[in-house]
């Protein structure tokens, strides 16, 4: 489910293969969102609900698991980061990949990050 608002959710975004870039983009940013992913835990978000602005159920899973366009799967978990955002395994394939096609508030909570992993 695609998401795109002030909440905790980061990246929840769906999008086309069309809009995949020719080259990927490796830099503080990609870089930033891996660490900040390695160091998270793990479990399971309310994310589908547009209520919903956070919840988060550590240790458990999905049944299945989400797969773009271009056939890049995700792990059956979300992550809870270190500072309290909520994101998912392609997080930081997204920002590879698709940075042209991250709305502008998603970016922002990248930056947040950034600026919180100083």
């Amino acid at each position: 489910m695609h998401r795109e608002d002030n909440s905790k959710y980061l990246l929840y975004i769906e999008p086309t293969k069309k809009e995949r870039l020719n080259e990927p983009i490796d830099d503080e940013l990609t870089v930033l969102m891996e660490k900040a992913i390695e160091k998270s835990t793990s479990g399971t978000a309310g994310y589908s609900t547009l209520e919903d602005e956070g919840s988060f159920t550590e240790g458990s899973g999905y049944r299945g698991f989400h797969m773009t366009e271009c056939k890049e799967s995700s792990t059956n978990k979300d992550y809870l980061l270190e500072n309290g955002m909520i994101t998912n395994s392609l997080a930081p394939f997204y920002l590879r990949w698709y940075r042209n096609s991250i709305p502008e508030s998603e970016l922002m909570k990248v930056l947040a990050l950034k600026n919180y992993y100083k």
